[in-house]
């Protein structure tokens, strides 16, 4: 990229954005809905996929006899980090271009789909059918191979889990080629392992997912609160219940201020009111619009069912207001909305140098999760140290596995616990002023959380020391798994996928620094 559009691209970011990923993020979802109307409709998908699972299992093999390092060789601007993922320079890429829906299980409850299958896809082939994921994740492009990989939370968590909960079974395909059906009985350790671990213990090809029965709308319930002990108190009943909510989610607006919504399913009201299709291209941003019962007070709506699950993709949580400050306002949702939010992968790609050096310093996008027990600390901590609103708040069950409880913490000898995802969006105030230190902060951010015994999602950037980060996630069960399925010598280490990329900052000794600081 020549040093002209180098300094174009950063200097014009909201321009770029607006006029080259808005609408080509419209065209290319256009695309590939054609692709998977011609594949659900003329192709015998289960049959593609056990050829291109032999292909995959083929040159994994080949890989590894030559004794190399490997990765997929998806693109890294295609996925919903904002990592450039430099590490796969290093490795064998092998190609996963698994993105179908196998079939659906009505007896069992169950839905089969390969890796690069994305939320949306899921909410467009179920809800027609009478269904939903268990654990249905919000953003349309987040993929299932990410999710269960990674880790994925939605507001029926409180209640099922994070979504590696619901699963029933992972189709892997190991570091000698193996193809492995791991379920919770016959490959308990590997199960167990995977979420969290981000393809380093191996390739995934399929998975099958819990799912249940819906009706077409949402009743929601919008509870508006003005201090922060009543909005803690309040949560803390929810979560507590003996009869909890089927959905729950806050959004915190400031300090004192906040909006709890409690959901069910629900048939269409028979007097046709008081129905909010949220997610019609013309309406303003879901976060925006929920702030308002703050002054209209505790309300009930009736949502369809997929702009419910959808709510927040439109704005992308809160951060589309930083990359297009007028993608808000009423004459841009009716003129341009209509294509969508820009794609989040096709932000990264005209992604300068500068611009994530940038990013690095001075835009927060984390998730903590830590005790809800703790969570009030938590909304201080973050209000001193970041100031950004409004937050995302999302309970979510915790099991105690034991022995098998891989990257997430134990739950100190209990055998469930209530965790809640605060999770931080946007550019500081103190930004603007030059007073804010995005690595040093964020720093401190690590520490409480690891206080806490909680931990960090991964797809954000992490300022751990490799010790540190072992520290918040348990690797004992992990470092077995890798030994017993060789994916010690074939795969990374998760620390070194997610780690930012070393030209932009030496952890290590940043660590040092920021001891030093402490210090004096």
């Amino acid at each position: 990229m020549g040093k002209y559009v180098q300094n174009f691209l950063t200097r014009h970011r909201g321009w770029v954005i607006f006029l080259f990923a808005v609408p080509f993020s419209f065209i290319y979802q256009k695309i590939e809905d054609f692709r998977s109307w011609i594949f659900r409709n003329f192709q015998s998908t289960n049959k593609f996929h056990e050829r291109e699972v032999r292909h995959i299992s083929n040159l994994v093999k080949k890989a590894h006899d030559s004794g190399q390092l490997m990765c997929t060789a998806r693109s890294p601007w295609k996925t919903m980090s904002i990592r450039k993922a430099t590490y796969k320079e290093d490795c064998a890429q092998i190609p996963i271009n698994l993105k179908n829906i196998l079939e659906i299980d009505e007896t069992n409850q169950s839905l089969r789909v390969e890796p690069l299958v994305t939320m949306g896809d899921i909410t467009h082939y179920l809800l027609p059918k009478g269904y939903a994921l268990a654990v249905q994740v919000e953003m349309d492009d987040l993929t299932v191979g990410g999710l269960c990989m990674g880790i994925g939370i939605e507001t029926s968590s409180h209640r099922y889990g994070f979504l590696f909960e619901t699963i029933k079974s992972y189709e892997i395909v190991t570091a000698d080629g193996q193809i492995i059906n791991a379920t919770r009985d016959t490959h308990p350790d590997l199960f167990h392992s995977l979420p969290m671990s981000h393809g380093t213990l191996g390739f995934l090809v399929s998975v099958e997912l819990e799912i249940v029965k819906v009706k077409d709308y949402m009743k929601l319930r919008y509870i508006p609160t003005h201090t922060r002990q009543e909005f803690n108190k309040t949560m803390q009943e929810l979560t507590d219940s003996d009869l909890p909510p089927d959905f729950l989610e806050a959004l915190v607006y400031s300090p004192e201020t906040a909006v709890i919504m409690i959901g069910e399913f629900a048939n269409k009201p028979s007097d046709g009111k008081n129905i909010n299709p949220i997610n019609r291209w013309h309406k303003q941003w879901f976060y925006t619009y929920v702030e308002s019962f703050l002054e209209k007070g505790e309300q009930v709506e009736y949502i369809p069912l997929r702009h419910y699950f959808h709510r927040h993709t439109s704005s992308i949580f809160f951060q589309l207001k930083d990359l297009i400050p007028f993608a808000n306002k009423a004459w841009y949702r009716w003129l341009f909305a209509w294509m969508g939010a820009p794609k989040v992968s096709l932000m990264k790609y005209t992604m300068t140098k500068e611009l994530r050096k940038r990013s690095l310093q001075n835009r927060v996008a984390q998730d903590i999760i830590i005790p809800i027990s703790d969570m009030e600390e938590g909304l201080n901590f973050i209000d001193k140290h970041f100031e950004i609103y409004p937050l995302w708040v999302c309970p979510v069950k915790i099991r105690n596995k034991e022995s098998n409880s891989g990257f997430i913490p134990k739950t100190n000898g209990q055998k469930e616990q209530i965790f809640v995802d605060l999770g931080i969006y946007g550019i500081p105030p103190s930004v603007k002023q030059s007073k804010w230190n995005g690595i040093e902060t964020s720093r401190k951010l690590e520490e409480f959380v690891r206080d806490k015994n909680g931990f960090q999602m991964l797809y954000a950037d992490i300022f751990m020391t490799r010790i540190e980060f072992e520290e918040m996630f348990d690797h004992n069960l992990y470092r077995k798994v890798r030994t017993k399925y060789h994916a010690d010598k074939a795969f990374p280490e998760v620390y070194d996928k997610v780690i930012p990329e070393k030209w932009l900052i030496n952890l290590e000794q940043e660590a040092v620094r920021s001891k030093e600081e402490a210090i004096v």
